[in-house]
């Protein structure tokens, strides 16, 4: 099919016009509402429209979102193909993190990575502070992911990944689907491949939505590893979803009494931080002067802890080269 039959350059066409002769029972889109919604899809989505088409390779945003997965991809490769000697120590820090699993991991799940893509008024992407910050925790889950299939003596790229989050939008989709031939699933989907034997990266997960997701499904559903916020903090973690869930429940019921529901959340945050160790895994980060701080420039993994299970082996502590 010639290009400039495709959509866009032309506009979809409206699917149920009105009838000749309509009645109660039909549906229809009139010209005028379609238009209207043509024109909301394109200010929502301006990769989409006609002036920011890349005709050529049949993209939106005129290779802007090709350039975000390719700078995901840098991100990856620095950290796993090392240049200099900082950038080798960094790699072998979590290349040890990585060994200390006993459970062979089967799968690897990214949830709550926010936005690749900010909106209209984010056009110079590599501008954009959270933007970047994508980027470079893309390419670290990635990367980690990597690290597991040599670890498993498994084939580049064969470690079965999905990435799931409500708030992705078209261009996120575009850049991990499209671009980079990832599987993203709706929401709750990615929840089902959850099991003992996961390796789940969350870097912006909340706490409370741990409940019922990764928590409260059974003991055989918690993951192997998971890199998230800290849970055992003062003002978030367990605690604040805790105390959040107990003030609102107290306040609209008028009883202070602690509901079954409550309990149970804190009796799984205890059994968890139990079975896990907690490693604080931003203080990885490449310190002021290293080299590999102008492809990790921004403080992207701050305040995140890698929580693996618990062997009968005490665990040693991660040597700096």
């Amino acid at each position: 099919m010639s290009l400039s039959n495709t959509i866009p350059p032309r506009k979809p066409v409206n699917p149920f016009p009105p009838p000749r002769n309509h009645t109660t029972t039909d549906i229809f889109i009139t010209p005028e509402a379609w238009e209207e919604f043509l024109t909301i899809f394109l200010e929502q989505h301006p990769g989409y429209h006609l002036d920011n088409w890349d005709s050529q390779n049949a993209t939106p945003f005129r290779h802007k979102l090709h350039k975000i997965w390719k700078e995901v991809r840098f991100v990856q490769s620095t950290i796993m193909v090392p240049r200099d000697l900082h950038a080798k120590n960094y790699k072998e820090q979590l290349r040890r993190l990585v060994a200390r699993t006993k459970t062979t991991i089967g799968n690897a799940v990214c949830l709550g990575l926010g936005h690749a893509y900010a909106g209209e008024k984010a056009l110079h992407l590599d501008s954009t502070k959270n933007e970047r910050t994508w980027i470079e925790q893309c390419g670290m889950f990635l990367a980690l992911c990597q690290m597991i299939e040599e670890k498993h003596k498994l084939p580049r790229d064969s470690l079965p990944k999905v990435f799931q989050d409500p708030a992705f939008n078209l261009e996120d989709r575009f850049v991990l689907e499209q671009l980079g031939q990832q599987t993203v699933l709706p929401s709750p989907g990615a929840i089902e491949h959850i099991t003992r034997r996961t390796f789940v990266f969350a870097p912006h997960f909340p706490a409370d939505h741990l409940f019922g997701t990764i928590f409260g499904r059974g003991d055989d559903k918690i993951p192997e590893i998971l890199l998230t916020q800290d849970l055992g903090g003062d003002y978030a973690g367990f605690g604040a979803a805790i105390a959040q869930r107990h003030i609102q429940k107290a306040y609209w019921t008028g009883n202070q009494t602690i509901d079954s529901e409550t309990r149970k959340m804190y009796e799984e945050g205890k059994r968890f931080l139990k079975s896990h160790h907690k490693l604080e895994f931003d203080y990885l980060y490449p310190s002021p002067g290293d080299p590999l701080r102008q492809v990790l420039e921004h403080h992207s993994f701050n305040g995140m802890v890698w929580f693996e299970r618990k062997s009968w082996s005490v665990p040693r502590a991660i040597a700096s080269s």
